[in-house]
């Protein structure tokens, strides 16, 4: 009898609702700091949970498709690892193509690697943002015999190689990616969730 109570006193028990208004219809989104989008979120970065720091966010690039950007308060962060020649171009001033060396792909149509300009590590004093985006599906290369003369480095810069440059081993594979903007020049900083 008991049981039966609680069961119908369960099923006649108003849920909480969310008043009108202040429902969300869409996925949160990034804003810039005049309230222009950047892209909706993906995920956050759970590193630290109980305060979000940066978030995976959908942006969209030319011709409909969508890459996964970092963005923190203060900066557009890196999508790949920098140094270590992770990112290298075939000039020796880091302009052009660049092969993307150490890339995890997402499941994405595209990939895209961030390169900060400036600030030697530290995000809000960066002056440039470079996107670099992949053709759409793109497969695994191997450089083959391809001579690269210059890396991006961690410390936001590029830096050239010595004579007679970089090779890699038939076993190294990656993803070439054109520069496609500056998002700095795009978006105003800081980033926040409205």
């Amino acid at each position: 009898m008991i049981a039966l109570a609680l069961m119908v006193m369960a099923a006649t028990v108003q849920r909480p609702t969310t008043p009108p208004g202040l429902q969300r219809c869409c996925a949160p989104k990034v804003v810039d700091a005049t309230g222009k989008t950047v892209g909706e979120i993906i995920t956050y970065d759970v590193a630290f949970p109980s305060i979000p720091l940066n978030a995976w966010v959908r942006y969209e690039v030319k011709g409909g498709d969508s890459v996964a950007l970092l963005v923190g308060p203060e900066a557009f962060r890196p999508t790949t690892g920098l140094g270590g020649s992770a990112v290298v171009f075939t000039s020796n001033d880091c302009s052009g193509d660049a092969f993307l060396n150490q890339i995890s792909p997402p499941l994405a149509k595209r990939y895209a690697a961030v390169l900060p300009e400036g600030g030697a590590g530290w995000p809000f004093q960066q002056t440039h943002a470079w996107l670099y985006v992949t053709d759409p599906l793109p497969a695994r290369v191997s450089p083959g015999a391809t001579v690269f003369h210059s890396q991006w480095e961690s410390n936001n810069t590029c830096v050239p190689y010595p004579a007679p440059g970089q090779t890699f081993p038939p076993n190294q594979f990656g993803f070439w990616a054109k520069k496609v903007e500056d998002l700095y020049a795009k978006f105003k900083r800081p980033f926040w969730v409205p």
